[in-house]
């Protein structure tokens, strides 16, 4: 039981003067023994994991990691998800109430704030957490069934948090997403379409739709219900990719690139990101797309190798021989015997018409491999 006398706070904000603002409130409030601020989101990881907090208030608009990007850093966290936490933000936005419903949060809390709204927001979140109303508790068991993959026996408990609650969509999705986890996709899509049509703004399961349309390759529908969690919540990575992809597979390349770069502004690791969707933009032809975020990536890692011998296949891809064939050459220093990339600077001889180099690289490959037909029909072609 969390006692509002004694309990501990994390107060997370990048301006110094809220989080102490806050804490004089607190005080005033008479709540709580034990005050830590934070400037960041990683400052409060770091905090959270080396002292115990009843709980956190965390302002969603902050840099280096934002409120909702640290709030799915706490849920994912086996020791600190259950902590309650209230969100702090400027506006009461489509957005964040979506976002906020996606990620478990508690409470939020409109600014200005003041000792009343912050009081009464903290009573009642204590309240919640200290008698937790029945389809909450039925859901964290569900939760802990479908971690140990028990999901026959979540699917009853699943039930049952319906049937306490029966006017959130959030134990239907839940269903959905029991189902989603084992594979069963079509009871998983039933449920999703349930929860999305009892609530506009369950960004999740529309998220979920999307994923269930992609891997079906029904584009259209996958397309329609990524744009819909899209204009929800834009600030979900995953989400944007795999929007980004879809656009991708459905010819609208600029606009998947606006999409991804968004999602690359947003992501904690940009370059890895960038070279996923370098290799997505690569695999669906969109050559120009490709080179760009090769390009970003080799100026920060010009010793990427694999990143230059992809870099070199899209320009090939563009019609920019000469370009792909100094990118081709500089990896073939550091990789002798990768017979794609010989084979690659080989037709690139052969269509400039220098023979000899291409006789030469293309000898070398027959003896590698010796049935080789598309070697055997150059040397055939080039002799």
């Amino acid at each position: 039981m969390i006692d509002l006398k004694k309990m501990s706070f994390l107060i997370v904000d990048d301006m110094d003067n809220m989080c102490r603002s806050i804490r004089s409130m607190l005080k005033i409030l008479d709540y709580g023994s034990s005050y830590r601020l934070a400037g960041n989101g990683k400052e409060a990881l770091q905090l959270l994991r080396q002292f115990s907090v009843n709980l956190a208030i965390i302002d969603w608009n902050m840099p280096v990691m934002t409120g909702i990007e640290l709030l799915d850093s706490i849920r994912a966290d086996k020791e600190l998800r259950d902590m309650p936490v209230i969100m702090i933000t400027a506006e009461a936005n489509s957005e964040i109430v979506a976002e906020a419903a996606e990620s478990d949060i508690d409470a939020y809390l409109l600014k200005p704030i003041t000792v009343k709204s912050l009081g009464s927001k903290i009573e009642k979140v204590v309240e919640r957490a200290n008698n937790p109303p029945p389809a909450l508790s039925l859901l964290k068991e569900v939760r802990n069934l479908m971690e140990a993959r028990k999901f026959d026996e979540a699917i009853p408990i699943c039930r049952k948090a319906i049937e306490a609650d029966p006017t959130s969509s959030r134990p239907i999705r839940t269903m959905g997403e029991i189902f989603f986890k084992n594979e069963e996709i079509d009871l998983a899509e039933r449920w999703f379409v349930k929860a999305a049509q009892m609530n506009h703004l369950d960004v999740f399961s529309f998220h979920h739709l999307g994923d269930i349309y992609l891997r079906r390759n029904d584009l259209d529908k996958a397309f329609r219900f990524y744009e819909k969690a899209m204009k929800i919540s834009p600030r979900h990575v995953d989400r944007a990719i795999n929007f980004g992809k879809v656009l991708l597979q459905k010819g609208k390349v600029d606009k998947a690139g606006t999409v991804f770069e968004n999602a690359v502004r947003l992501s904690g690791s940009p370059m890895e990101l960038r070279e996923d969707v370098g290799r997505s933009c690569l695999n669906a032809c969109a050559f120009h797309a490709a080179i760009n975020q090769f390009e970003v990536i080799l100026k920060q890692f010009p010793k990427r190798f694999d990143i230059m011998k992809m870099m070199g296949i899209a320009k090939s891809s563009t019609g920019n021989d000469e370009e792909a064939l100094a990118l081709f050459l500089k990896v073939a220093e550091k990789e002798p015997d990768d017979f794609d990339l010989h084979l690659r600077i080989a037709k690139i001889y052969v269509t400039m018409k220098q023979t000899f180099r291409a006789e030469e690289i293309l000898q070398k490959l027959q003896r590698m491999d010796p049935e080789h037909q598309e070697v055997r029909r150059l040397i055939a072609k080039n002799l």
